[in-house]
């Protein structure tokens, strides 16, 4: 057995934990029946999916996000990590070892869960959301730790504030399938039809298909992360491979339900470039928050192109700008493979698709700006701010036809079909900034490259 997942399952199942769970889950559902009238019905579900999130989705979350964080402010990672066990033997061991005793008693839920709703909506439905309920319970506590080990690049000091954010995320991550394991209701309701690629699928089957492949992802980031914090080199390729996945999943989507109760009706959802365009530009985004920035990282990178070893520059390139072309070539199939729009909406949206792109490396260019202003490499916060205002605030104020030039150095602009000088004014705002950020960003970069001795 894996000496790690022994050692946090010795100490997971020890003391008041073996008596309390057990005493806890079996009173609560026994006061349940009796409540409920001596019924097994959604009454007594209903208790037992609440006591299934109270085990699986905060505290299991919480074990999962602070399995390594413990192990830091403890000062025994170190030694853990010198240790010779694999990348992958160490991430699946903190993954399930840490969460054990949560899956447990949320195994016992989901079994009363089960029980007491299989009379009502028979056992199809009942699988269905016992499935969707554990998968994303495994999904919220694998992103829980992706996201902390990520964190762990960046800094050694935790605190219970961030522990929380990590936590959020988890959820965040799962309230899809949440919202529909909530929400079946024996094939009504959201468990409705949804069109995907042409192909008319349940967005429930969807959903665990979806939900399978992101915790799939899940996994390798722990893996791809507990590497790099075992000092052993990985190169981009799992993480351009999940941008192009996911922007060929959620570019497949050309409708979903509108309403709990609206089965015939479906939403059209923006056409295939756009979709794939939103889809890759956030994983740019989050890639650009979440990466380390640090001069050292950057001076090594500077270091392996001046010999230009690309393999080694690869694997210390920004995740973010590495992705944009990844991107860009996304849209383009996209565009050149889809004819979802007319001819007319794409005289306009291509120039759009294009501006989007301009933005994307100006951001880059500008938070790596901003943060190589400082020693510890950090500035996210506050580039997050001003790009907030510069995509919301100041083109809410620019709304008057005479100043729409001006919002394209804000946002793309939709430019019209006979509006050629805008056309051509969208792309080259963001390229004329684009230009301008490069500027600055070198000349910040030739101060911050000098070594701390000036040699």
């Amino acid at each position: 057995m894996n000496p790690e997942f022994r050692r946090l399952l010795l100490s997971e199942f020890q003391g008041y934990r073996l008596i309390a769970l057990p005493v806890v889950l079996a009173g609560t559902f026994i006061v349940a029946y009796l409540a409920n009238g001596r019924e097994l019905d959604t009454g007594t579900a209903f208790v037992a999916v609440l006591a299934y999130f109270a085990l699986v989705f905060i505290w299991g979350t919480r074990q999962a996000a602070e399995s390594v964080v413990q192990e830091i402010n403890a000062k025994t990672w170190d030694p853990q990590r010198m240790s010779s066990m694999s990348a992958w033997g160490m991430a699946w061991a903190k993954l399930f070892g840490s969460t054990s005793l949560t899956w447990v008693g949320g195994a016992v839920c989901l079994v009363f869960y089960a029980v007491s709703n299989v009379e009502t909506w028979g056992r199809a439905a009942t699988l269905n959301a016992v499935v969707l309920y554990a998968g994303a319970g495994l999904l919220a506590q694998a992103v829980c730790l992706l996201v902390s080990l990520t964190a762990i690049q960046r800094r050694r000091e935790f605190g219970r504030v961030r522990m929380l954010s990590y936590q959020f995320l988890g959820l965040l991550a799962a309230l899809p399938p949440l919202y529909i394991g909530m929400s079946v209701t024996g094939g009504e309701g959201v468990m409705d039809l949804m069109r995907w690629y042409g192909q008319y699928v349940t967005l429930a089957r969807f959903m665990m298909v979806a939900m399978l492949a992101f915790g799939f992802w899940a996994l390798a980031g722990n893996w791809a992360l507990m590497r790099a914090e075992l000092q052993e080199p990985l190169g981009p390729w799992l993480w351009l491979g999940f941008v192009v996945f996911a922007m060929a999943l959620v570019g497949g989507v050309r409708t979903l339900p509108m309403g709990a109760n609206a089965a015939l009706v479906l939403i059209d959802v923006p056409s295939t470039p756009e979709m794939v365009l939103g889809c890759g530009l956030a994983l740019v985004y989050l890639a650009l928050m979440l990466e380390p920035k640090g001069r050292v990282r950057l001076r090594r990178l500077a270091g392996r192109l001046a010999a230009r070893d690309i393999a080694a520059a690869l694997k210390l390139a920004p995740r973010s700008l590495l992705a944009v072309p990844v991107v860009a070539i996304g849209v383009t199939a996209a565009a050149v493979g889809t004819r979802d729009y007319t001819a007319a909406q794409a005289v306009a949206l291509h120039p759009m698709l294009a501006a989007w792109l301009l933005f994307a490396l100006r951001d880059i260019g500008f938070v790596y700006w901003l943060c190589l202003g400082r020693r510890d490499g950090r500035g996210e916060g506050v580039a997050a701010v001003v790009l907030l205002l510069a995509y919301g605030a100041v083109p809410a104020t620019l709304n008057p036809e005479s100043l729409a030039p001006l919002s394209a150095l804000f946002a793309p602009v939709m430019p019209t079909s006979s509006g050629t000088a805008l056309r051509i004014w969208s792309i080259a705002a963001p390229a004329l900034e684009l230009l301008c950020v490069g500027w600055l960003l070198s000349r910040r970069w030739r101060r911050a490259a000098q070594p701390p001795n000036g040699s």
